[in-house]
């Protein structure tokens, strides 16, 4: 007789018991010689097999059946910062597989990204930044094989308004450009010019030029917007302070100011240089 673990009979002679003869079978190729075969082995098979006569245990084995790894589906998660965060890999397969974390940038196709040394089906974040919202990739591998899942960190900050030049010099006509950005997650909200002389909003106009660039909002967290002063429009009352600024974003407030100046104070200043 066959039993597994330790009480459950598989076989009696050459008859299989219960359920178990449509993946199992007995064999005598020689006189006292019982061979269990099995077909199709799953993972529930593993366990101590032991051949019997009477009480007698004649032969005791145990299966170990080997999986590649598998990694349960992941999803999408998102972080504050300063926040601590928990990252998940949760693997079975058979040996046991060693599970290690590499990280790329979203914007980052191909390839695995960048090994962070860290092992283990946990990865600890700590004091997260803005520059954690990357996709993190937990990799596990065992002699059987390899699997590997991909994570999107997304992380919420609030918006900071940058700008390249803050203080232009500009003659009367003559076509005047300010730039300003805006990065945030989630971008929720706008950026708007105001002229601060007057504390008046700026928009699409025959005088005015405002643009949008919307491409690198979503990949990016980033959003940039331009202000021209169309050419032959400049006067004397156009200089002054110009502000960029965010409204409407859920996680704050930010702003930068602008500057717009006659040439001829740029000529005295060089000139008093």
């Amino acid at each position: 007789m066959w039993f597994k673990n330790p009480n459950t009979i598989l076989s009696m002679a050459l008859h299989i018991m219960g359920p178990y003869w449509k993946r199992m079978s007995i064999s005598q190729p020689y006189i006292g010689e019982w061979n269990l075969h099995i077909k199709h082995v799953q993972l529930g098979d593993a366990g101590d097999y032991s051949c019997r006569v009477g009480n007698d245990v004649i032969e005791q084995i145990n299966l170990i059946v080997e999986t590649p790894p598998t990694i349960q589906e992941t999803h999408e998660v998102t972080f504050n910062e300063g926040d601590t965060g928990i990252l998940w890999c949760n693997v079975t397969g058979s040996p046991t597989p060693t599970v290690r974390w590499f990280w790329k940038s979203p914007h980052q196709s191909d390839g695995i990204g960048q090994d962070s040394g860290i092992e283990g089906n946990i990865l600890v974040l700590h004091n997260i930044t803005r520059y954690y919202d990357n996709i993190f990739v937990c990799l596990a591998t065992n002699t059987i094989g390899e699997e590997r899942r991909e994570i999107r960190a997304h992380v919420n900050f609030g918006p900071e308004v940058e700008v390249f030049r803050n203080t232009v010099y500009a003659t009367l006509g003559q076509e005047v450009t300010l730039h300003c950005a805006v990065a945030a997650y989630p971008m929720d909200g706008i950026l708007e010019w105001v002229f601060q002389n007057n504390n008046s909003p700026i928009s699409d106009s025959w005088k005015y030029d405002v643009v949008t660039d919307q491409d690198l909002m979503n990949d990016y967290n980033t959003l940039f917007v331009s202000m021209t002063i169309r050419k032959g429009y400049l006067d004397d009352d156009d200089y002054g302070h110009y502000i960029c600024r965010t409204k409407n974003f859920s996680r704050g407030y930010s702003e930068k100011v602008f500057i717009v100046q006659s040439e001829q104070n740029n000529l005295y200043n060089i000139e008093q240089l």
